[in-house]
C-alpha cells in the first residue's frame, strides 16, 4: 500500500475466495446461492472499508459509510444493464489504472486501480459477462466488409505528402487490414472473446476504431509515449441511429460516420454542451481510403438484421405517390432555383426512389423496399421495411457532391404524431418522431445579459414538415401504426413483410373534419363502441384494434385502445390545426392515476414512454366521467401483463410484527416506514381498490405515514395520499422491467433507519425504512435480486476459475506495447502471390464490390468488368471454402472452432478474373430490373373530386393499381392522359 493510492483511493486485487467466504458469513443473503464472486478488489490501497467486486451476475459494489462504518450500501449493477464499459491503463506519469461502467438507471461507475492491477484480465472478463446473446447485435451478412484493390489498398497505409499530413491534423481514419488487428488483440493486449472476430478496422495516427462481430472497439492512444491507453466497448443493441456524409469537393475532402448511441452518464446542463455527453462519435475518415457505402452495409446489418434476401428476388414496391416523378430523384438537378424556393415535402413515388436507392445510390439492404418517399427542396425522406433515411443534400441548393444519409431503425422510435394544417399563415402539416437516445443540447446565450436560453432536442425529437396539399398526414399516420407497434403479441410487423396497400390508398375527403364532427365540443365521456366504428372508417386504428375507453376534455380528446395510447389534440384559435399523437404500450414505463380531491375535482392519468424529449402525458378527467382503476388495470394488462407474476421469495415466510419496545415505539413515531402483512394487503387489493392483476401478488409492503410502498411479483407501486383529508389518492406503478440497478443500505446509529433505491429508465424509487427494519431491506434485496439479476452466466464459469487464480498474486504492470503505438505495425498490403482470404459463409456466390482505380466512389454499372452481384447460394454444393497456400499459411485464432477463419472477403487477383457462383439461374445485374415501355391511356375524372386530390386507377396493359393526381383544368366528367 502507497500514500498515494490512500490518500486518491486507489482499489487493490484481494482474494476473490475469501472474499466470497467473508460475505456469506456476514451476510447470508446478499449473494444468491449460485452466484460467485471472481474479481474483487478493496479501496484505500487495500486498507479502505470498501470494495468493489466483479460476480457471476453482477457488479457489486459494498460501501461503509459514517464514522463507524454500521452503515452499509450494497449496490448491485446487473451485467444486463450495462451499455458500454471501459478500461484505461497507466501512462508513464500516471500510475494509475481505471475501470467505467456505463449501466442503465444508474449511469457511470467508475473506479481506479492501484499498480499492479491488471486491468486488462478485468477488461476482458466483462467482455465475457456483458456481450452475450443479444449483446452482441445482429450477425453481419457476408457482403458488408470493405474490399480495396491493390492501388487503393497501397495507398489507403502510407497517406504520403501533405495530403496524410493534414489527415493526421484532422484525425482523419483510413483502413487497415482486419486480419492483422485481430492478431494484434488476440496477443497483446488479449482482450477479443474467444467467438469474436474483426470485420473492419480503421487507424488514423496512434487511434484506433475497430468494428468486430461483438462490439464497437475504440482504442484511443495517450501521452506523448503511448503508455496510457483507453480500451472502450459500446455495445451493438444500444446503437440506436447512424449517419454517414459521402466527401465533398477539395476543401472537404474527407468522407464521415456518426454512431448515435444511448449511454447513461452523469446529467451536465452546462451551456454549449450536450446533457449527455456519450450520445453519438463521429469518425472522418480520408478521401478514397475506405468505401463509405460498404461501411453503411455493414452498419446495416448490424443494426437491421443481415441482407438474406438475393438481389433477383428484389422488386419495386408500388405506393401512393405522384406518379410521372422521373428522374433520380435526390441527385436531380432538374427544376434548379424552383425547388428551392418550393416549401416543404411532398410525396412521391416510392418505387422510384426504390430504383434509385437500390442502383446509383446503393444504400438499401437488397431485402429492403422503400414503401414511403417524400421530396423537399433538395432533401428525401423514405420510409422502408426496416428503417426511416433521411437523405440531405448539401451544398448550395443542393448542388454539391456531399450527401448525409441518416438511418434510423423502426425500434427507435417511442411514439409518433401527426399533425394537421392551421388556417391563415400556418399551410403545412407535420409528422413528429420521439427517438430513444438522449440527444439534448444546451445552446449558448448570445450576450451575458441573455436569459439562457431553453435546450434543443436535436435527434431526440425529430419534426418533418409536409406540403399542405401534397400529403395525406393519415396515410402517413396508418403506415407509422403498422411499422412502430406491434402486431403480433409484443412482436414488431416483420420486415420481410411489405405494409398492405390499403394502409397507403388516400383517406377519403374530409375523413378528419367528419370525425372531429361527431365527437364533438361537449366535455364528456364518448362511447368507446361508437367510436370505435368511426375510427376504422376513417382509417385510423389498424385491423384488429378496438377502442376500449374514450374521453373527451374540452376541445380534446383521448382513447386508449389494445395497442397504444392515442390522443387528438386541437390547437390554435380556431382549432383547425389538430395534432394525433401515438404511444404504444410497449413503450409506456411509468404511469399513474389520481382520485379526485375536496378542492380538485378532477382525475388525472399520467404516462411516461421511452424517450428522452418530453415524453410525459398528463390528462385530467372529469370527476364521475371515468373509472381510474379501469384505467390502470388496462394499462397494467398490456404494460406488465406477460411478465412473471410468480413470487421472488425464495422460502416465502409469514408476516411477523417487529418487536414493540420502548426504542421500537419511539423510532417508529419519528419515522413509520414498518412492513406491512403483504398477504392482507394482496387480498385487500384486489377488491378495495381493486388494483392488482389476477396473476399478481404482493411480496412486501412498507407503510410511512398515510402512504404505502409495495413491491409486487410485476411492479412497484407507490399509494400516495395527498391533501389534508387524503381524499386525493395517486397510484403509480414502475414495471419491475424497467429496473436496471438497486442498493440498499443497511441501518447505522441513532435515527439511520435503513434504506432501498430502485434505478429504473425514468425517475429513480427511493424509500426510507423505519429503524429496526433490517430484515426488511434485506427481504427487499432478495426479492430484487431474484427479480433484476439475470441467472448467472455458465459460460464465464472457465474464465472465473483462471481469473480467480490471479486474486492473489496479481501480474505487475504490464509493459505491453499497445495496440496503435506497435512499431511493426504496417497496414495491409495485399501481396501478389498471396491470394486474399476467402471466408467460409454461407452466401459463397457474394462478390464484393470491387471499385476501379479511377473511380473509388460506388457507381456500379451494368458493363462494369469483373463485377458480380450478391447471389446466395446456401446449398451450392459446388462450394470450396478457401485453401491457403504454401506462403500464406491460414491464420489460426484461439477458438474452440479450429476452422474459424476472421472475415476477409475475396479479392481477385489481377490475373484471375472474379469468383463466378456456380449456379443453375443465370447471372443478372439484380438491383433493379428495367421497367417496362410507358403506355398512356385516358382516365375519366370521378364526380366529386376536385384537382389536385389523387384518385386510384387500374393500369390497362398490368392491371396494377396506380394512383393518380387529378390535374387543374379538368371539367367533372372530362378525360385527362396518364402515362405509366
Amino acid at each position: 500500500m502507497g500514500v498515494i493510492d490512500f490518500i486518491g483511493d486507489n482499489f487493490v486485487q484481494i482474494d476473490a475466495g475469501e472474499c466470497e467466504k467473508k460475505l456469506r458469513d456476514g451476510n447470508p443473503r446478499l449473494l444468491r446461492s449460485d452466484e460467485r464472486v471472481v474479481l474483487a478488489f478493496k479501496g484505500r490501497g487495500g486498507s479502505g472499508r470498501d470494495k468493489h467486486m466483479l460476480t457471476t451476475a453482477r457488479v457489486l459494489i459494498r460501501d461503509k459509510r459514517g464514522i463507524t462504518g454500521k452503515r452499509i450500501g450494497y449496490v448491485s449493477v446487473p451485467y444486463a444493464s450495462i451499455a458500454a464499459f471501459s478500461v484505461e491503463t497507466a501512462g508513464s506519469f500516471d500510475a494509475d489504472s481505471e475501470l467505467t461502467i456505463h449501466a442503465r438507471g444508474i449511469g457511470r461507475v467508475s473506479m481506479d486501480f492501484a499498480t499492479g492491477v491488471d486491468v486488462v484480465a478485468v477488461f476482458r472478463f466483462l467482455g465475457y459477462a456483458v456481450i452475450q446473446g443479444k449483446a452482441a447485435g445482429e450477425r453481419a451478412a457476408a457482403g458488408s466488409s470493405i474490399v480495396r484493390d491493390a492501388n487503393d489498398a497501397q495507398s489507403a497505409g502510407g497517406g504520403a505528402g501533405m495530403a496524410g499530413y493534414l489527415d493526421v491534423l484532422g484525425s482523419n481514419y483510413a483502413q487497415v487490414d482486419g486480419r492483422d488487428v485481430e492478431s494484434r488483440l488476440r496477443s497483446d493486449p488479449n482482450i477479443l472473446l474467444q467467438d469474436e472476430r474483426v470485420d473492419m478496422a480503421f487507424k488514423c495516427g496512434r487511434d484506433s476504431v475497430v468494428l468486430t462481430s461483438h462490439r464497437v472497439l475504440r482504442i484511443d492512444v495517450q501521452g506523448m509515449s503511448g503508455k496510457k491507453v483507453e480500451y472502450v466497448t459500446i455495445l451493438w443493441p444500444h446503437i440506436k441511429g447512424y449517419s454517414i456524409e459521402t466527401s465533398g469537393n477539395i476543401l472537404d475532402r474527407d468522407s464521415e460516420l456518426v454512431l448515435f448511441f444511448n449511454l447513461p452518464d452523469a446529467e451536465n446542463t452546462a451551456e454549449g454542451f450536450p446533457r449527455n455527453s456519450r450520445t453519438r462519435m463521429k469518425i472522418d475518415f480520408r478521401s478514397g481510403q475506405v468505401d463509405l457505402l460498404a461501411v453503411q452495409r455493414y452498419i446495416s446489418d448490424k443494426l437491421l438484421g443481415p441482407d438474406t434476401v438475393a438481389p433477383s428476388q428484389h422488386g419495386n414496391t408500388g405506393g401512393y405517390g405522384n406518379a410521372g416523378t422521373g428522374g433520380t430523384l435526390a441527385a436531380s438537378k432538374a427544376g434548379g432555383l424552383f425547388a428551392f424556393l418550393g416549401d416543404d415535402n411532398r410525396m412521391i413515388d416510392p418505387s422510384q426512389a426504390n430504383h434509385q436507392f437500390h442502383t446509383s445510390q446503393p444504400i438499401l439492404q437488397q431485402c429492403e423496399n422503400v414503401e414511403l418517399a417524400f421530396k423537399g427542396r433538395r432533401d428525401m425522406l423514405l420510409f422502408t421495411t426496416k428503417r426511416v433515411i433521411f437523405v440531405n443534400m448539401q451544398g448550395f441548393m443542393g448542388l454539391g457532391t456531399k450527401v448525409e444519409y441518416i438511418s434510423l431503425p423502426y425500434s427507435t422510435v417511442t411514439a409518433f404524431s401527426v399533425r394537421s394544417a392551421g388556417s391563415w399563415a400556418d399551410k403545412d402539416s407535420e409528422l413528429c418522431l420521439w427517438l430513444d437516445f438522449d440527444d439534448v443540447f444546451y445552446p449558448k446565450r448570445e450576450n451575458d445579459d441573455d436569459p439562457p436560453p431553453p435546450p434543443i432536442p436535436r435527434k431526440s425529437w425529430l419534426e418533418i414538415d409536409f406540403q399542405k396539399d401534397k400529403v395525406d398526414i393519415l396515410v402517413v399516420h396508418r403506415y407509422l401504426s403498422e411499422r412502430v407497434m406491434r402486431t403480433n403479441g409484443h412482436n414488431m410487423k416483420p420486415y420481410t413483410s411489405n405494409v398492405s396497400p390499403n394502409l397507403l390508398v388516400p383517406s377519403p375527403p374530409g375523413s378528419m373534419e367528419n370525425l372531429l364532427d361527431w365527437i364533438g365540443e361537449n366535455a364528456s365521456a364518448i362511447d368507446a363502441e361508437a367510436v370505435n366504428h368511426k375510427f376504422h372508417e376513417a382509417g385510423i386504428l389498424q385491423h384488429d384494434e378496438r377502442v376500449a375507453f374514450a374521453f373527451k376534455t374540452g376541445r380534446d380528446s383521448l382513447y386508449l385502445t389494445n395497442k397504444r395510447f392515442f390522443m387528438i389534440d386541437v390547437q390554435g384559435f380556431t382549432g383547425k390545426r389538430k395534432e394525433y399523437m401515438s404511444v404504444p404500450w410497449d413503450h409506456v414505463r411509468v404511469w399513474s392515476v389520481e382520485s379526485a380531491g375536496n378542492f380538485d375535482k378532477d382525475m388525472e392519468l399520467r404516462l411516461w414512454f421511452k424517450g428522452a424529449w418530453n415524453n410525459k402525458i398528463k390528462q385530467d378527467l372529469r370527476k364521475g366521467k371515468a373509472d381510474i382503476f379501469a384505467l390502470q388495470n388496462f394499462i397494467s394488462h398490456f404494460v406488465i401483463g406477460q411478465a412473471d407474476g410468480a413470487t421472488a421469495l425464495s422460502n416465502a415466510q409469514s408476516y411477523v410484527p417487529p418487536p414493540s419496545g420502548a426504542a421500537s415505539k419511539l423510532m417508529g413515531y419519528l419515522n413509520d416506514a414498518h412492513m406491512k402483512d403483504a398477504t392482507e394487503l394482496t387480498s385487500s387489493l384486489r377488491s378495495s381498490p381493486a388494483l392488482l392483476q389476477p396473476d399478481e401478488s404482493i411480496d412486501a409492503a412498507f407503510k410511512c405515514g398515510r402512504d404505502l410502498f409495495i413491491i409486487s411479483t410485476k411492479r412497484i407501486i407507490i399509494i400516495d395520499k395527498k391533501g389534508m383529508t387524503g381524499k386525493s389518492v395517486e397510484y403509480t406503478s414502475y414495471p419491475l422491467s424497467t429496473a436496471r440497478a438497486f442498493m440498499i443500505e443497511t441501518e447505522g446509529h441513532l435515527l439511520n433507519g435503513a434504506n432501498i433505491k430502485v434505478y429504473t429508465d425514468d425517475d429513480d424509487i427511493e424509500q426510507e425504512l423505519a429503524k429496526g427494519q433490517n430484515d426488511g431491506v434485506w427481504l427487499m434485496h432478495e426479492m430484487l435480486s431474484n427479480k433484476i439479476l439475470k441467472d448467472p452466466q455458465k459460460d464465464i464459469g472457465a474464465v472465473a476459475t483462471h481469473l480467480a487464480s490471479l486474486s492473489v498474486a496479481a501480474p505487475a504492470a504490464s509493459q505491453r506495447q499497445p495496440l496503435a503505438a506497435a512499431p511493426s505495425y504496417q497496414p495491409y498490403q495485399p501481396s501478389a502471390t498471396a491470394p486474399a482470404y476467402q471466408p467460409q459463409l454461407s452466401a459463397p456466390g457474394y462478390q464484393p464490390y470491387q471499385p476501379s482505380a479511377t473511380a473509388p466512389a460506388y457507381h456500379p454499372q451494368l458493363s462494369a468488368p469483373g463485377y458480380q452481384p450478391y447471389q446466395p447460394q446456401l446449398s451450392a454444393p459446388s462450394y470450396q471454402p478457401y485453401q491457403p497456400s504454401a506462403a500464406a499459411p491460414a491464420y489460426q485464432s484461439e477458438s474452440s472452432a479450429p476452422s474459424y477463419q476472421p472475415y476477409q472477403p475475396y479479392q481477385p487477383s489481377d490475373a484471375a478474373s472474379a469468383y463466378q457462383p456456380e449456379s443453375s439461374l443465370p447471372v443478372s445485374y439484380p438491383l433493379a430490373s428495367a421497367p417496362p415501355e410507358p403506355f398512356t391511356f385516358g382516365v375519366k375524372r370521378p364526380a366529386g373530386v376536385e384537382p389536385g386530390n389523387p384518385i386510384r386507377v387500374q393500369h390497362p396493359k398490368t392491371g396494377k393499381m396506380l394512383v393518380v393526381t387529378v390535374p387543374g383544368g379538368v371539367p367533372p366528367g372530362g378525360v385527362f392522359n396518364v402515362t405509366a
